[in-house]
């Protein structure tokens, strides 16, 4: 027998290794993460070849990131940053990697923030100095796995400092969620990587099933003696070429043979009901996925499994999402917000950020049915304009009361902002233009005249910014309230209007069937259709308010101070600098592209 043959081999199976997130001090004077400082890309990698787990690490980062960040009178200083962009890429880093970082690149006279800057997690190493690996900044490679290559050195930026910020133009900022004796995080899934890896291994397993034709392993067993290895080589190809491969899945082998003449012996290896141990595995393991990603119900995510107790898919659904909001997407928003709102505070005093929601789901108002209405009653409301609603209308006594209190435009003062209250924000809008004066006071120590109102302020230079409001909406109102107000055009106070609701109203209509409600919130009552626009006026020193550009000159002081104009477009910009001249396109007068129009 040639003694190059063969008659059976041992086989050693694979065994699976847990990947390594060990930290380690690097020489280089950061700290290395995970076997050959490479756990980051590996939790990448996950993201990217798991199904069920990258699904999930994209849409709940989108679902933290929400569609867009709201700051009241900072939000075109927001988007001028490109600031959501930066906050989207740090909510998915949040997510995937439980941390994000992000760069802070200062202006020349180092007063503003020039640019903000996502930097990859993956590409982000903490550096540390002294034996007490005091965190100091941050060093910077595209490719930790080739750092030897000149474009991927590693390069060092300094921690974000505001007292250091004249010295170094670019800093770093970094936020991990809570870490207890680790320099970096560990994502909140962190608990089922073996349970991702497993879902990978069972997707890999069943296309090499497909590629080898859904066939079992099986020996085939030659009863034709012991050929030459060439010849063997050749007859494991002939076999290969007939059973592997998706194509050939289905198929069959025929072999002719003479009666006397020894035949192939296939013996294959039967699986005890294997397909529901594969189903049972996947299953097992979306499930372990699901838990550690903190999932309440995964038809937020398109999954469906089985009876849940509900009414309904949208029960489910709603219920899940109020939880899981709570639980998870809030936290981290409220935690990346922060963050930002740290960063960007000492250019945005009182900066506060909010999140507009993404959600897969919208939540339905639950409204009580509107009572039976006759046709002829129907009829009677449908002629009614405005807010014209027997029995809910406030008295015009506290009209007249309310306009004794009024003013018209102060003289010597120049509008430079007109809007529609946002009552939620007005408060600390008026507290921010406090601030932009106080800022001013600081260099002086000096102070002027009184103030007639508590949103008016005076700064050093004797530039006085005041704050009116003006009740506004329908030009044809009914209410008798309604019709004096709008008659009077008057600017107010808000603390009179405020003042307002120590006065007996409507009986009954206030809170819990009282007498009072405020007119700040409610203007006319019921089904009014007015509210209070809030106008900002700065006074005119150094300005000739006759010039046909003292307008754009006064919105430039106001904002070289630090005011934030909300509504430039209807205040600043004069008609004949506007599109079509401030012209309808089809205005007749204006004619197309102008034609008509002389000055």
């Amino acid at each position: 027998m040639d003694s190059t043959f063969k008659s059976s081999v041992s086989v050693k199976l694979a065994d699976y290794t847990v990947i390594s997130s060990v930290e380690k001090t690097d020489r280089g004077g950061w700290v290395n993460f995970g076997l050959n400082n490479l756990f980051p890309q590996y939790l990448r990698e996950l993201a990217q070849t798991g199904a069920v787990h990258g699904s999930l690490c994209i849409s709940i980062g989108d679902m933290i990131a929400g569609k867009s960040l709201e700051a009241g009178i900072y939000n075109r200083r927001l988007n001028e940053l490109d600031t959501y962009e930066v906050f989207y890429g740090a909510s998915h880093d949040y997510k995937k990697f439980g941390g994000f970082f992000v760069e802070v690149i200062y202006t020349y006279d180092r007063e503003t923030v020039a640019k903000l800057r996502h930097i990859p997690f993956e590409e982000c190493r903490l550096g540390v100095v002294n034996d007490e690996d005091e965190i100091i900044g941050v060093w910077h490679s595209n490719d930790w796995a080739a750092t030897k290559r000149k474009r991927n050195k590693p390069e060092f930026i300094p921690l974000y400092n505001l007292a250091k910020k004249s010295e170094e133009p670019r800093q770093i900022y970094y936020c991990f969620n809570y870490t207890s004796g680790q320099f970096y995080p560990r994502p909140d899934y962190y608990s089922a990587i073996n349970s991702i890896e497993l879902a990978k291994e069972i997707s890999v397993y069943h296309i090499n099933n497909i590629i080898n034709g859904l066939m079992p392993s099986f020996i085939v067993s030659m009863f034709q003696g012991a050929p030459d290895p060439e010849q063997q080589r050749e007859i494991k190809r002939d076999w290969e070429r007939e059973l592997t491969g998706a194509k050939n899945a289905g198929k069959f082998i025929m072999t002719f043979n003479e009666r006397d003449t020894p035949k192939p012996d296939i013996t294959t290896f039967p699986l005890s009901d294997a397909d529901k141990q594969y189903q049972f595995l996947s299953t097992e393991s979306t499930s372990l996925i699901m838990v550690a990603h903190r999932v309440t119900t995964p038809l937020l995510f398109g999954i469906r499994d089985g009876a849940t107790g509900f009414g309904s898919n949208k029960d489910e659904m709603a219920v899940g999402l109020e939880i899981f909001t709570n639980q998870v997407i809030e936290p981290a928003q409220r935690k990346i917000a922060k963050s930002f709102e740290y960063i960007l505070g000492f250019e945005m005093p009182g900066l506060k950020i909010t999140v507009v929601p993404n959600t897969p789901l919208k939540t339905q108002v639950i409204q009580t049915p509107a009572p039976t209405v006759a046709p002829a009653q129907l009829e009677e409301e449908k002629k009614k304009t405005c807010c014209d609603l027997t029995g809910v209308q406030l008295s015009s006594t506290i009209a007249d009361e309310l306009i004794e209190l009024g003013e018209d435009a102060p003289e010597g003062f120049i509008l430079i902002d007109s809007y529609k209250v946002d009552y939620d924000n007005d408060d600390f809008e008026n507290e921010e233009l406090i601030k932009i004066a106080a800022h001013e006071l600081a260099s002086t120590g000096s102070a002027k005249a009184m103030k007639p109102s508590d949103q008016d302020e005076t700064n050093y230079a004797g530039i006085t910014f005041m704050t009116r409001y003006r009740y506004a909406g329908s030009k044809s109102p009914e209410r008798e309230f309604c019709r004096k107000m709008m008659a009077a055009d008057k600017l107010y106070r808000k603390e009179d209007i405020e003042a307002m609701e120590g006065r007996a109203v409507n009986p009954g209509w206030g809170p819990n069937g009282s007498n009072f409600y405020s007119i700040w919130l409610r203007k006319g009552g019921g089904n009014c259709y007015h509210f209070f626009q809030k106008e900002v006026f700065i006074n005119a020193k150094g300005i000739n308010p006759l010039a046909n550009d003292s307008q754009k000159i006064a919105v430039a002081k106001a904002e070289k101070m630090g005011y934030k104009v909300r509504n430039p477009l209807l205040v600043a910009l004069l008609p004949i600098d506007s599109d079509f001249n401030g012209f309808l396109p089809t205005n007749p007068v204006y004619g197309i592209d102008g034609k008509n129009y002389r000055r």
